[in-house]
Protein backbone atom coordinates (compact mmCIF):
# COMPACT_ATOMS: atom_id res chain seq x y z
CA UNK A 1 0.00 0.00 0.00
CA UNK A 2 1.07 3.63 -0.57
CA UNK A 3 0.18 7.15 -0.54
CA UNK A 4 -0.34 9.30 -3.23
CA UNK A 5 0.94 13.11 -3.07
CA UNK A 6 0.25 15.26 -6.09
CA UNK A 7 2.76 18.46 -5.95
CA UNK A 8 1.69 21.74 -8.11
CA UNK A 9 0.57 19.61 -10.79
CA UNK A 10 -0.62 21.20 -14.44
CA UNK A 11 -1.92 19.93 -17.09
CA UNK A 12 -2.44 21.66 -20.43
CA UNK A 13 -3.18 21.43 -24.23
CA UNK A 14 -1.62 24.52 -25.46
CA UNK A 15 -3.99 27.35 -23.87
CA UNK A 16 -6.82 25.24 -22.59
CA UNK A 17 -5.54 24.41 -19.10
CA UNK A 18 -7.54 21.45 -17.54
CA UNK A 19 -5.56 21.12 -14.34
CA UNK A 20 -4.43 24.33 -12.39
CA UNK A 21 -1.56 24.03 -9.97
CA UNK A 22 -3.19 21.12 -7.89
CA UNK A 23 -1.60 19.80 -4.90
CA UNK A 24 -3.08 16.68 -2.59
CA UNK A 25 -1.91 14.44 -0.23
CA UNK A 26 -3.80 11.08 0.18
CA UNK A 27 -2.87 9.13 3.06
CA UNK A 28 -1.96 5.26 2.72
CA UNK A 29 -5.13 2.96 2.89
CA UNK A 30 -7.78 5.69 2.35
CA UNK A 31 -10.34 5.68 0.20
CA UNK A 32 -10.44 8.82 -2.04
CA UNK A 33 -13.39 10.45 -4.18
CA UNK A 34 -12.76 12.80 -6.63
CA UNK A 35 -15.73 14.52 -7.61
CA UNK A 36 -17.17 17.23 -9.38
CA UNK A 37 -18.98 18.15 -12.70
CA UNK A 38 -18.66 17.18 -16.21
CA UNK A 39 -15.29 18.50 -17.59
CA UNK A 40 -13.67 19.63 -14.32
CA UNK A 41 -10.55 17.75 -14.83
CA UNK A 42 -11.15 15.02 -11.93
CA UNK A 43 -10.64 11.82 -14.93
CA UNK A 44 -7.81 13.88 -16.00
CA UNK A 45 -6.02 14.12 -12.60
CA UNK A 46 -6.43 10.17 -12.17
CA UNK A 47 -5.36 9.66 -15.67
CA UNK A 48 -1.89 11.79 -14.50
CA UNK A 49 -1.74 9.24 -10.75
CA UNK A 50 -1.74 6.41 -13.80
CA UNK A 51 0.57 8.19 -15.82
CA UNK A 52 -1.89 7.59 -18.73
CA UNK A 53 -1.74 11.51 -18.95
CA UNK A 54 1.71 13.24 -18.94
CA UNK A 55 2.30 15.89 -16.76
CA UNK A 56 2.98 19.24 -17.90
CA UNK A 57 4.29 20.40 -14.68
CA UNK A 58 4.42 19.68 -11.01
CA UNK A 59 5.33 16.41 -8.93
CA UNK A 60 3.00 12.85 -8.43
CA UNK A 61 4.64 10.20 -6.22
CA UNK A 62 3.21 7.16 -4.73
CA UNK A 63 4.66 5.61 -1.46
CA UNK A 64 7.16 8.58 -1.12
CA UNK A 65 8.72 7.64 -4.87
CA UNK A 66 8.35 10.30 -7.35
CA UNK A 67 7.06 8.73 -10.74
CA UNK A 68 6.02 11.45 -12.29
CA UNK A 69 8.04 10.60 -15.38
CA UNK A 70 7.56 6.57 -14.71
CA UNK A 71 5.30 4.23 -17.19
CA UNK A 72 2.29 3.25 -16.01
CA UNK A 73 2.85 -0.46 -15.66
CA UNK A 74 6.17 0.32 -13.79
CA UNK A 75 3.83 2.47 -11.10
CA UNK A 76 2.47 -0.39 -9.21
CA UNK A 77 -1.41 0.73 -9.57
CA UNK A 78 -4.08 -0.65 -11.08
CA UNK A 79 -7.01 0.67 -12.72
CA UNK A 80 -10.13 -0.21 -13.29
CA UNK A 81 -12.28 1.30 -16.20
CA UNK A 82 -15.82 2.37 -16.64
CA UNK A 83 -15.79 0.01 -19.71
CA UNK A 84 -14.82 -2.72 -17.96
CA UNK A 85 -12.17 -3.88 -20.83
CA UNK A 86 -12.55 -7.26 -20.94
CA UNK A 87 -10.89 -9.45 -23.33
CA UNK A 88 -14.09 -11.07 -25.15
CA UNK A 89 -12.05 -14.02 -26.79
CA UNK A 90 -10.70 -15.02 -22.97
CA UNK A 91 -13.14 -16.34 -19.94
CA UNK A 92 -13.17 -14.54 -16.84
CA UNK A 93 -10.15 -16.94 -15.14
CA UNK A 94 -8.07 -15.87 -18.25
CA UNK A 95 -8.98 -12.21 -18.07
CA UNK A 96 -8.53 -12.21 -14.43
CA UNK A 97 -5.12 -13.70 -14.68
CA UNK A 98 -3.66 -12.22 -17.67
CA UNK A 99 -1.79 -9.15 -16.49
CA UNK A 100 -0.14 -12.01 -14.22
CA UNK A 101 0.63 -14.20 -17.94
CA UNK A 102 2.43 -11.01 -19.03
CA UNK A 103 4.37 -10.81 -16.08
CA UNK A 104 5.46 -14.34 -16.43
CA UNK A 105 4.86 -15.43 -13.22
CA UNK A 106 4.20 -19.25 -12.45
CA UNK A 107 1.23 -20.87 -13.57
CA UNK A 108 0.64 -22.22 -9.94
CA UNK A 109 1.00 -18.46 -8.20
CA UNK A 110 -1.45 -16.97 -11.39
CA UNK A 111 -3.84 -19.84 -10.77
CA UNK A 112 -4.44 -19.08 -6.66
CA UNK A 113 -4.00 -15.28 -6.86
CA UNK A 114 -6.96 -15.88 -9.42
CA UNK A 115 -8.84 -18.45 -7.26
CA UNK A 116 -8.42 -16.04 -4.06
CA UNK A 117 -9.57 -12.79 -5.93
CA UNK A 118 -12.76 -14.78 -7.13
CA UNK A 119 -13.96 -15.84 -4.05
CA UNK A 120 -13.37 -12.72 -2.88
CA UNK A 121 -15.35 -11.28 -5.18
CA UNK A 122 -18.12 -14.38 -5.15
CA UNK A 123 -16.59 -15.12 -9.15
CA UNK A 124 -16.22 -18.94 -8.43
CA UNK A 125 -18.73 -20.44 -10.54
CA UNK A 126 -17.93 -18.11 -13.57
CA UNK A 127 -14.67 -18.31 -13.59
CA UNK A 128 -14.92 -20.90 -17.33
CA UNK A 129 -17.72 -18.15 -18.79
CA UNK A 130 -16.73 -15.53 -21.39
CA UNK A 131 -17.31 -11.82 -20.74
CA UNK A 132 -20.90 -12.07 -23.21
CA UNK A 133 -22.01 -14.85 -20.74
CA UNK A 134 -22.08 -11.66 -17.91
CA UNK A 135 -24.50 -9.40 -16.50
CA UNK A 136 -23.21 -5.88 -15.99
CA UNK A 137 -22.46 -5.88 -12.55
CA UNK A 138 -20.04 -9.54 -13.21
CA UNK A 139 -18.38 -7.83 -15.48
CA UNK A 140 -17.23 -5.37 -13.33
CA UNK A 141 -16.69 -7.50 -10.72
CA UNK A 142 -14.40 -9.00 -12.74
CA UNK A 143 -12.76 -6.04 -13.67
CA UNK A 144 -12.33 -5.22 -10.28
CA UNK A 145 -10.30 -8.92 -9.85
CA UNK A 146 -8.41 -8.50 -12.61
CA UNK A 147 -6.96 -5.64 -10.45
CA UNK A 148 -7.23 -7.36 -7.38
CA UNK A 149 -4.80 -9.92 -8.72
CA UNK A 150 -1.99 -7.64 -9.31
CA UNK A 151 -1.83 -6.54 -5.27
CA UNK A 152 -0.93 -2.85 -6.27
CA UNK A 153 -0.09 -0.59 -3.88
CA UNK A 154 -3.09 2.27 -5.30
CA UNK A 155 -6.21 1.11 -6.88
CA UNK A 156 -7.60 3.85 -9.31
CA UNK A 157 -11.13 3.82 -10.77
CA UNK A 158 -12.90 5.75 -13.15
CA UNK A 159 -16.40 6.01 -12.96
CA UNK A 160 -16.73 2.45 -12.81
CA UNK A 161 -20.29 2.31 -11.60
CA UNK A 162 -21.80 4.65 -14.69
CA UNK A 163 -23.15 1.46 -16.81
CA UNK A 164 -24.64 -0.20 -14.42
CA UNK A 165 -28.70 0.81 -13.78
CA UNK A 166 -29.55 2.02 -10.16
CA UNK A 167 -29.90 -1.01 -8.10
CA UNK A 168 -27.06 -2.77 -9.51
CA UNK A 169 -24.98 0.79 -8.63
CA UNK A 170 -26.02 0.30 -5.28
CA UNK A 171 -25.03 -3.12 -5.38
CA UNK A 172 -21.65 -3.03 -6.54
CA UNK A 173 -21.41 0.74 -4.61
CA UNK A 174 -21.58 -1.72 -1.43
CA UNK A 175 -19.06 -4.29 -3.03
CA UNK A 176 -16.10 -1.79 -3.82
CA UNK A 177 -16.88 -0.10 -0.27
CA UNK A 178 -16.16 -3.99 1.70
CA UNK A 179 -13.32 -4.48 -0.66
CA UNK A 180 -11.87 -1.90 0.95
CA UNK A 181 -12.51 -2.27 4.21
CA UNK A 182 -10.87 -5.67 3.93
CA UNK A 183 -7.84 -4.84 1.80
CA UNK A 184 -7.21 -1.46 3.17
CA UNK A 185 -5.39 -0.59 -0.33
CA UNK A 186 -5.27 3.30 -1.06
CA UNK A 187 -7.95 4.03 -3.70
CA UNK A 188 -8.77 6.66 -5.54
CA UNK A 189 -12.53 7.05 -7.27
CA UNK A 190 -13.70 8.99 -9.53
CA UNK A 191 -16.98 9.99 -10.10
CA UNK A 192 -19.43 12.88 -11.16
CA UNK A 193 -22.61 11.56 -8.79
CA UNK A 194 -21.95 12.97 -5.60
CA UNK A 195 -24.50 10.56 -3.64
CA UNK A 196 -21.60 8.05 -4.85
CA UNK A 197 -18.95 10.56 -3.35
CA UNK A 198 -20.69 11.25 0.10
CA UNK A 199 -21.59 6.99 0.55
CA UNK A 200 -18.16 5.63 -0.71
CA UNK A 201 -15.30 8.37 0.40
CA UNK A 202 -13.88 8.52 3.83
CA UNK A 203 -12.06 12.08 1.52
CA UNK A 204 -14.19 13.74 -0.73
CA UNK A 205 -11.92 16.31 -2.90
CA UNK A 206 -14.32 18.63 -4.83
CA UNK A 207 -13.23 19.79 -8.07
CA UNK A 208 -14.20 22.36 -10.22
CA UNK A 209 -12.74 23.85 -13.62
CA UNK A 210 -9.13 22.33 -12.59
CA UNK A 211 -9.16 23.03 -8.97
CA UNK A 212 -9.83 21.88 -5.92
CA UNK A 213 -12.37 23.94 -3.99
CA UNK A 214 -12.82 22.00 -0.71
CA UNK A 215 -10.94 18.55 0.27
CA UNK A 216 -12.66 17.02 3.57
CA UNK A 217 -14.73 13.95 4.46
CA UNK A 218 -18.25 13.60 3.44
CA UNK A 219 -19.55 15.57 6.75
CA UNK A 220 -17.46 18.12 6.60
CA UNK A 221 -18.24 18.94 2.74
CA UNK A 222 -21.88 18.61 4.01
CA UNK A 223 -22.07 20.62 6.99
CA UNK A 224 -19.56 23.20 6.26
CA UNK A 225 -19.02 23.50 2.75
CA UNK A 226 -16.27 26.29 1.90
CA UNK A 227 -18.42 28.19 -0.69
CA UNK A 228 -21.18 28.56 -2.59
CA UNK A 229 -20.04 25.55 -5.74
CA UNK A 230 -19.52 23.35 -3.00
CA UNK A 231 -22.40 23.89 -0.63
CA UNK A 232 -24.93 23.48 -4.07
CA UNK A 233 -22.81 20.18 -5.19
CA UNK A 234 -22.80 18.08 -2.52
CA UNK A 235 -26.75 17.44 -0.89
CA UNK A 236 -29.92 15.64 -2.50
CA UNK A 237 -32.17 17.59 -2.74
CA UNK A 238 -29.76 20.61 -3.36
CA UNK A 239 -29.28 22.75 -0.58
CA UNK A 240 -31.77 26.34 -0.85
CA UNK A 241 -30.51 29.73 -1.90
CA UNK A 242 -32.13 32.94 -1.12
CA UNK A 243 -29.97 35.93 -2.37
CA UNK A 244 -30.68 39.48 -0.35
CA UNK A 245 -29.19 42.10 1.55
CA UNK A 246 -27.66 42.54 5.23
CA UNK A 247 -29.69 44.92 7.56
CA UNK A 248 -28.61 45.33 10.64
CA UNK A 249 -30.12 46.28 14.60
CA UNK A 250 -29.43 45.99 17.50
CA UNK A 251 -30.07 42.44 17.82
CA UNK A 252 -28.64 39.69 15.27
CA UNK A 253 -28.37 40.67 11.82
CA UNK A 254 -31.11 40.23 9.74
CA UNK A 255 -31.70 39.19 5.49
CA UNK A 256 -33.67 41.66 3.62
CA UNK A 257 -35.55 39.36 0.62
CA UNK A 258 -36.22 40.78 -2.55
CA UNK A 259 -39.69 41.16 -1.69
CA UNK A 260 -39.02 43.16 1.36
CA UNK A 261 -39.13 41.12 4.04
CA UNK A 262 -36.91 39.75 6.41
CA UNK A 263 -35.49 36.68 7.64
CA UNK A 264 -33.23 35.88 11.00
CA UNK A 265 -29.97 35.30 10.80
CA UNK A 266 -27.56 33.64 13.19
CA UNK A 267 -25.93 36.12 15.72
CA UNK A 268 -22.19 36.84 15.92
CA UNK A 269 -22.03 36.95 11.25
CA UNK A 270 -18.91 39.07 10.25
CA UNK A 271 -21.20 41.03 8.28
CA UNK A 272 -21.73 44.81 7.37
CA UNK A 273 -24.89 46.45 6.76
CA UNK A 274 -25.85 46.15 3.07
CA UNK A 275 -23.52 43.48 2.06
CA UNK A 276 -25.33 41.59 -0.92
CA UNK A 277 -25.26 37.75 0.54
CA UNK A 278 -26.48 34.36 -0.09
CA UNK A 279 -28.74 32.88 2.36
CA UNK A 280 -28.47 28.44 2.24
CA UNK A 281 -29.99 25.81 4.37
CA UNK A 282 -30.28 22.59 3.45
CA UNK A 283 -34.26 21.14 3.00
CA UNK A 284 -34.39 19.16 6.13
CA UNK A 285 -33.11 21.67 8.09
CA UNK A 286 -36.39 23.41 8.28
CA UNK A 287 -39.77 22.39 10.21
CA UNK A 288 -43.08 24.03 9.87
CA UNK A 289 -44.81 26.11 12.19
CA UNK A 290 -47.86 28.52 12.57
CA UNK A 291 -46.60 32.15 12.52
CA UNK A 292 -43.61 33.66 11.84
CA UNK A 293 -42.05 33.06 15.18
CA UNK A 294 -41.04 36.84 15.76
CA UNK A 295 -39.19 37.24 12.06
CA UNK A 296 -37.66 33.69 12.72
CA UNK A 297 -39.96 31.71 9.98
CA UNK A 298 -40.26 32.06 6.20
CA UNK A 299 -43.69 32.98 4.61
CA UNK A 300 -43.62 30.26 1.60
CA UNK A 301 -46.28 29.17 -0.64
CA UNK A 302 -46.87 25.39 -1.45
CA UNK A 303 -46.33 24.97 -5.31
CA UNK A 304 -46.02 21.51 -5.72
CA UNK A 305 -45.97 18.54 -3.00
CA UNK A 306 -44.23 15.11 -3.87
CA UNK A 307 -44.51 12.45 -1.54
CA UNK A 308 -42.08 9.30 -1.63
CA UNK A 309 -43.53 6.91 1.21
CA UNK A 310 -40.80 7.36 3.45
CA UNK A 311 -40.29 11.18 2.63
CA UNK A 312 -42.48 14.29 1.73
CA UNK A 313 -40.84 17.07 -0.06
CA UNK A 314 -42.49 20.34 -0.38
CA UNK A 315 -41.78 22.69 -3.32
CA UNK A 316 -42.16 26.80 -2.39
CA UNK A 317 -41.92 30.39 -3.54
CA UNK A 318 -41.03 32.28 -1.32
CA UNK A 319 -40.44 36.54 -0.53
CA UNK A 320 -36.42 35.16 -2.04
CA UNK A 321 -36.92 32.71 -4.71
CA UNK A 322 -37.93 28.82 -5.19
CA UNK A 323 -37.44 26.66 -2.06
CA UNK A 324 -37.76 23.05 -1.41
CA UNK A 325 -38.28 21.24 2.05
CA UNK A 326 -38.10 17.30 3.06
CA UNK A 327 -39.82 16.17 5.97
CA UNK A 328 -40.33 12.47 7.77
CA UNK A 329 -43.49 13.46 8.87
CA UNK A 330 -46.77 13.40 6.17
CA UNK A 331 -47.92 17.23 6.68
CA UNK A 332 -51.76 18.40 6.47
CA UNK A 333 -51.32 20.92 3.54
CA UNK A 334 -51.87 21.48 0.21
CA UNK A 335 -51.06 22.96 -3.26
CA UNK A 336 -51.69 26.81 -3.01
CA UNK A 337 -51.59 27.07 1.00
CA UNK A 338 -49.35 29.47 2.58
CA UNK A 339 -47.04 27.78 5.18
CA UNK A 340 -44.23 28.97 7.45
CA UNK A 341 -40.87 27.06 7.65
CA UNK A 342 -38.86 27.33 10.18
CA UNK A 343 -34.84 27.20 9.87
CA UNK A 344 -32.93 25.60 12.50
CA UNK A 345 -30.14 28.47 12.83
CA UNK A 346 -27.55 25.77 13.43
CA UNK A 347 -28.27 24.91 9.89
CA UNK A 348 -27.95 28.20 8.44
CA UNK A 349 -25.02 29.15 5.84
CA UNK A 350 -24.38 32.25 5.26
CA UNK A 351 -21.75 33.09 1.94
CA UNK A 352 -20.64 36.16 0.03
CA UNK A 353 -22.63 36.96 -2.98
CA UNK A 354 -19.87 38.65 -5.05
CA UNK A 355 -16.95 35.78 -3.92
CA UNK A 356 -18.83 32.92 -2.84
CA UNK A 357 -17.00 32.62 -0.35
CA UNK A 358 -18.40 31.49 3.42
CA UNK A 359 -19.08 33.99 5.71
CA UNK A 360 -17.51 33.23 9.27
CA UNK A 361 -19.42 33.36 12.40
CA UNK A 362 -17.03 35.92 15.18
CA UNK A 363 -16.26 35.07 18.17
Amino acid sequence: MGSVVLKNVCKSWGDVHVIRDVSLEIPDGEFCVLVGPSGCGKSTLLRMIAGLEEVTSGQVAINARDVTEVEPKLRDIAMVFQSYALYPQMTVRENMGFALKMARLPKAEISAKVESAAQLLGLEALLERLPKDLSGGQRQRVAMGRAIVRNPQVFLFDEPLSNLDAKLRTQVRGEIRELHRRLKTTSVYVTHDQIEAMTMGQMIVVLREGRIEQVGTPLELYDRPANLFVAGFIGSPEINQLKGEIRLGQGAPQLQLADGSLLGLPAGLEVSAGQHVVYAIRPEQVTVVDDDRQGAALKATVTAIENTGSDMQLFCETGGGAFTSVFKQRLEVREGETVWLLPKLSGIHVFDAASGERIACGG
